[in-house]
């Protein structure tokens, strides 16, 4: 399920989260002044960035890994026909 959390009036952040999430994060900013709210928002932005590269090294560090067991050399030049 794709929740959005609203950081500011342009900004929302996809979170694939179920419902639990969603009532846990409208439970936390409920009543919430606007200096606590830009501060949640810096951290959940941040928390959000570290995901995206934390996720992209993961694959990084997979695709590696199965590479090394892949033979992949350049064939060369063909082989010529012999008569």
């Amino acid at each position: 399920m794709k929740t959005l959390v609203h950081l500011s009036k342009d900004k929302q952040l996809p979170v694939y989260a179920g419902v639990h999430f969603k009532n846990a994060v409208r439970e936390v900013t409920d009543g919430m002044d606007l200096y606590r709210f830009g501060k949640l928002t810096v951290l959940l932005e941040g928390v959000y960035l570290q995901g995206k590269k934390d996720g992209a090294r993961i694959v990084d560090e997979s695709f590696t890994k199965m590479m090394k067991h892949i033979p992949h050399n350049n064939p060369g030049q063909p082989k010529k026909k012999s008569q």
